[in-house]
């Protein structure tokens, strides 16, 4: 207590990130709301309420005729199950993290792992759009038609499917630590008609033998423990064929901002692969022997593109 018995005024916080509008998106991601009001629909019910309060939190706004529009840029290209995949996957993380006595990615809660990796689907979108023609050596395979992705923590297989489904003729590696996510990945596989498309393999990438085979490749640090990373970044050098890329995730944001650093380093620290600067990112990939190494960013995080020459 203060001298005048008066709390100090607290700065606001971002209503974005209380847990009742979080909960909103992800309810009206998973029942269709989403897709409503990207197409310019009527809401009715609990999706309106919904509705109202990411109104009035800055995600929606209105259009003249007084119909709800998305106005957040982060959310305008992602699709409504996407967008519910992600919400689901912070939450259940959240509420398992208030429980969990070591950090790391164990994959014990399947339906965690399912929400994370569905999320991911959006990555193989953006991969093809805007990110291979950065990559020509990688563009050209992808469309060739044959080609090959080495998409390492695979998870239940949502980018390594999603890109089979861009480019016809393309094979997968998917390789994973925990056997349990691989059987996910195996179900979800089967269900979309892509199982013989797609390998997949109990191996960390610090145990990768393949010589030269892959056109691209997934290497997500967050996911990642910084050893086997140091270990494996080499590995993955030897196994793309030359001038092919390897897109590189990081568990860094694209502010300076103190608290948005300190989010990414925590949400890193839970997933196992810790925080890590971009030049260290950088380092690594240049000794390894990769080339004209590319920093950029997605939605706030970001991303090292580099090229085996």
């Amino acid at each position: 207590m203060f001298d005048d018995g008066v709390m100090p005024e607290r700065p606001r916080a971002d209503p974005r990130d209380q847990v009742d509008v979080v909960a909103a998106l992800g309810r009206l991601g998973t029942l269709g709301g989403w897709d409503r009001v990207r197409a310019g629909e009527a809401l009715e019910g609990l999706d309106r309420v919904d509705a109202d309060l990411l109104l009035a939190a800055g995600i929606l706004g209105r259009d003249g005729a007084g119909r709800y529009t998305v106005i957040d840029d982060d959310l305008v290209d992602v699709d409504g199950a996407s967008v519910s995949h992600a919400i689901v996957a912070q939450l259940r993380r959240a509420l398992e993290h208030t429980e969990r006595r070591s950090a790391g990615w164990d994959g014990a809660h399947p339906a965690t792992v399912l929400s994370q990796g569905r999320a991911s689907r959006p990555v193989a979108d953006y991969l093809a759009r805007e990110l291979l023609p950065r990559m020509p050596g990688s563009q050209a395979a992808l469309q060739s038609g044959m080609s090959r992705f080495l998409d390492v923590g695979v998870g239940v297989a949502a980018i390594a499917a999603r890109l089979c489904q861009i480019y016809p003729g393309l094979g997968c590696v998917g390789i994973d630590v925990l056997p349990e996510v691989l059987g996910l990945a195996a179900n979800e596989l089967t269900a979309l008609g892509l199982a013989d498309r797609v390998e997949l393999r109990v191996q960390s990438v610090s145990e990768l033998e393949d010589e030269e085979v892959f056109d691209l490749a997934w290497l997500p640090q967050p996911f990642i423990p910084r050893a086997a990373l140091e270990a494996g970044v080499p590995l993955v050098h030897r196994a793309l064929r030359p001038n092919r890329w390897v897109v590189v995730p990081l568990a860094v944001g694209s502010a300076s901002d103190p608290f948005e650093m300190a989010v990414f380093a925590h949400t890193a620290q839970m997933l196992g692969g810790g925080p890590i600067r971009v030049a260290d990112a950088e380092d690594l990939l240049a000794t390894a022997g990769f080339d004209q190494i590319i920093s950029t960013s997605w939605r706030g995080q970001m991303l090292v593109l580099a090229r085996r020459p």
